[in-house]
């Protein structure tokens, strides 16, 4: 089992229900906007579209996970030739009691998703459970947009039950809060000086992401 990536509920919704979400997820697309909207991965091919929670399949998807108002829910779009190079968040960590979901609503094989450098091979309908402070990858090298639903939330009961948290997991941890605290150095100590416009939005990242943790100022990626 992978402890970063495994499925969390399989066939949460039925091949009729997933093409009508695909429908809507298509007609969404004209009004996508980028992730990453400043920085250095502004140029990536990965788009949002925000949800209501209220909408049908959405509150089918909270139901399942025992939440009533996610930090975020949305369609994610990762057209051909985008490439997210391995990396980790700070936001979809259990450690900081957030974690991440993905449905997938249109996909291929030519769609690679990599965790801890192990290839997940994720099937439309399914909901899989994310932690984000595990290594992952992915790359598009198909002719259609992989098309993920991706809900982000607190840690619930529920969904703590789930989560691994043997001698590995606790391990891992470790690892990275270790990660952390040398990434922050190495923003502080290299990036302001190299690249002090990529530092600026790094701190920006890192202000926010204290609001939420130590505030539960909820914001959205």
């Amino acid at each position: 089992m992978n402890n970063g990536a495994f499925v969390y509920k399989r066939n949460l919704f039925s091949e009729a229900e997933i093409a009508e979400i695909a429908a809507l997820a298509k007609d969404h697309e004209k009004i996508k906007r980028g992730v990453h909207t400043s920085g250095k991965y502004i140029d990536l091919k990965w788009f949002q579209v925000d949800l209501s929670p209220n909408l049908i399949f959405c509150r089918k998807i909270l139901d399942a996970l025992n939440v009533v108002q996610p930090v975020m829910i949305g369609f994610y779009y990762l057209d051909p030739g985008a490439k997210l190079h391995p990396h980790r968040d700070l936001t979809g960590a259990s450690l900081n009691n957030r974690i991440r979901f993905h449905i997938p609503i249109i996909t291929s094989k030519d769609v690679k998703f990599f965790v801890s450098s192990e290839e997940i091979k994720m099937k439309p309908g399914d909901l899989w459970l994310l932690d984000t402070s595990y290594l992952h990858a992915v790359e598009n090298m198909g002719t259609q947009s992989r098309i993920h639903i991706i809900i982000e939330c607190d840690i619930n009961d529920e969904i703590r039950k789930n989560i691994p948290n043997g001698f590995n997991a606790n391990l891992h941890n470790l690892f990275y809060s270790v990660i952390l605290i040398l990434s922050f150095l190495k923003a502080i100590f290299f990036n302001s000086i190299k690249d002090p416009k990529y530092f600026f939005d790094q701190m920006g990242m890192v202000y926010k992401f204290l609001k939420w943790r130590f505030f539960k100022s909820h914001h959205k990626k």
